[in-house]
């Protein structure tokens, strides 16, 4: 049972849900993608779990895929979900939409290096994913005034979530693999004026 927020913000970080099958292979990057029907079930999935916890703000980035059940959340806590485009996913450049394979066939040394130098590394004509974390904690340095004593749920891609989490725990970027969620997953982290600390992470895992 975690204890309730006093002197600190709870941010209840989200994996958006498994995206479709006809996108699951492409490099959707800040793109738009549809949710898979397992996907619409995470959503529901989170509705039960949030549902007994005091939330005072939704957020997320534009894409659908984490606007859409953000505003699902928010409407059950009779909120309105606030969308930031500074919680959009890493702009991949022109791989953004593609598929891996065709990436792979294309440009192979590229997407070899993207991955080998993962969070240094940019796809052509992109960002990398340490210029997105830079975003998102741009982003939290103007949220962070209103969260004492708050919880705050964030919808986020995988990568934005793990890059952001990483650096609020105060680990390199080349490390933030190792916090990854599963689409659907949720983690916690509570943020001190002097530290943050993880709550939670991974509250399905014992169940899947």
């Amino acid at each position: 049972m975690l204890v309730d927020p006093t002197d600190f913000c709870r941010l209840w970080l989200l994996r958006h849900p498994e995206l479709d099958l006809a996108v699951a292979d492409r490099a959707i990057g800040a793109g738009p993608a549809e949710l898979s029907r397992r996907g619409r079930a995470h959503v529901l999935r989170w509705l039960e779990l949030l549902k007994p916890i005091e939330v005072a703000e939704v957020h997320s980035g534009p894409q659908p895929q984490c606007s859409g059940p953000a505003r699902a959340i928010a409407e059950g806590h009779q909120l309105e979900a606030r969308l930031d485009d500074r919680l959009r996913d890493q702009e991949m450049g022109r791989w953004q939409g593609r598929a891996w394979s065709d990436v792979m066939r294309e440009e192979e040394g590229a997407l070899r290096t993207f991955f080998s130098e993962f969070g240094d590394a940019k796809a052509p004509g992109g960002e990398n994913l340490g210029e997105a974390v830079e975003r998102m904690l741009a982003w939290w340095g103007d949220t962070r005034p209103r969260g004492p004593g708050k919880s705050f749920v964030v919808v986020l891609p995988g990568s934005l979530l793990s890059g952001f989490t990483a650096a609020m725990l105060g680990m390199r970027l080349s490390r933030c693999m190792s916090l990854n969620l599963p689409h659907g997953g949720l983690g916690a982290l509570d943020v001190f004026d002097n530290g943050v600390r993880m709550a939670t992470w991974n509250v399905d895992a014992l169940h899947e």
